[in-house]
C-alpha cells in the first residue's frame, strides 16, 4: 500500500488484522540459559567419564552419592541435556512379547538363574562364559571363563556357587532356572543339580524374557567392561572381568534393587 501511495496508520492495521497493538511492538528475547553450579557438572562429567554406559537414573544415583547435599533427577538431566552428552539408542519397535513368567524370588538362595555367553579373548579366540545369578540380591554366586563349553564347566561352576553359599542337600528349597540349551541338560550338570536336590526348571523356547535376570546381567557385563577392552588372551579376560566383578558387587547400584549395590542390599535386608 505504501508503494501505491496510499498512508495507513499501525493502528489502523492492527484493527483490521485484529492484532492488539502492543503485539505489533513485541520483540521475543531468548531465555538465558539457568545457571549451573561447576561443582556438579564436574561431578556428573566424572561419572560419565567412568561409566559411559550408565543411563540417567543411575548416573543420578552415583552423583547422589558423592554430593554433599541432595541432587534433583531433573536437575542432572538438565546439565547432561545442555552439555549434549545423551546417548540416543535406536528404537526397538512395538511388537508384542510374549508372556512369561520372570524369575524373581523373595529371600536369599530361593531362585538362582544360569546361563552362557561367548566372549572374543584375542589368542584363544571365542572363550565361554558361564554365570549364575542369585535373583534376589542380583549377586553372581559362581561364574566360569574356559576354551570349551563343555558342561563340566558349568558343573564346576554351579558345585562352586554351592559351596561358598553353603548349600546343603536336604530340603534347601533352591530352583535353577535355565535356558534350553544342551549344557544344562547334560549328565554332568543334571549330576550336580540332582546330588544337592535343587528344582531345575528351564524357559518356554523362544522366550528369553523368562530368564531375564540374567541375560540382563550379560548385557551389563559386555556394555561396561567386554565391549570396552580388548584381551590379549583368556587370561587377560579372566583378570579383567574378575576385577569388574568386584565393582559390580561393590560399587553400581541397581535400579530394581532401589539403586544399592548387591552388597548393601544384602547387608540392610540382613540387618
Amino acid at each position: 500500500m505504501r508503494e501505491e501511495g496510499h498512508k495507513v496508520s499501525i493502528a489502523r492495521l492492527c484493527r483490521w488484522f485484529g492484532v492488539p497493538r502492543s503485539s505489533f511492538y513485541y520483540r521475543p528475547q531468548p531465555a538465558a540459559p539457568p545457571a549451573m553450579s561447576a561443582d556438579l557438572v564436574g561431578m556428573i562429567r566424572g561419572v560419565i567419564e567412568e561409566n559411559p554406559t550408565y543411563g540417567l537414573r543411575r548416573i543420578t544415583a552415583m552423583v547422589r552419592r558423592r554430593a554433599a547435599v541432595p541432587v534433583n533427577r531433573k536437575r542432572v538431566h538438565r546439565i547432561v541435556k545442555l552439555n549434549g552428552w545423551q546417548v540416543w539408542k535406536k528404537p526397538r519397535g512395538a511388537r508384542p512379547r510374549a508372556q512369561g513368567w520372570t524369575s524373581r524370588a523373595s529371600r536369599p538362595d530361593e531362585r538362582w538363574a544360569v546361563d552362557a555367553t561367548h566372549v572374543f579373548c584375542g589368542r584363544d579366540g571365542w572363550c565361554h562364559l558361564t554365570a549364575i545369578i542369585d535373583c534376589w540380591d542380583r549377586t553372581i554366586v559362581g561364574w566360569r571363563l574356559s576354551k570349551t563349553g563343555v558342561a563340566k564347566v558349568a558343573a564346576a561352576a554351579l558345585e562352586e556357587a554351592l559351596r561358598a553359599r553353603r548349600i546343603r542337600p536336604e530340603a534347601n528349597g533352591l530352583t535353577l532356572r535355565s535356558d534350553n540349551g544342551l549344557v544344562f541338560g547334560a549328565k554332568a550338570f543334571v549330576k550336580v543339580v540332582r546330588r544337592y536336590g535343587l528344582e531345575q526348571e528351564y524357559i518356554t523356547p523362544y522366550c528369553p524374557e523368562q530368564n531375564g535376570i540374567i541375560e540382563r546381567f550379560f548385557g551389563t557385563l559386555k556394555a561396561e567392561c567386554v565391549w570396552q577392552q580388548r584381551f590379549r588372551d583368556r587370561d587377560h579376560a579372566f583378570r579383567v572381568i574378575a576385577g569388574w566383578m568386584d565393582r559390580y558387587h561393590e560399587e553400581r547400584p541397581h535400579q530394581a534393587l532401589g539403586y544399592l549395590t548387591p552388597r548393601e542390599y544384602r547387608e540392610r535386608l540382613a540387618a
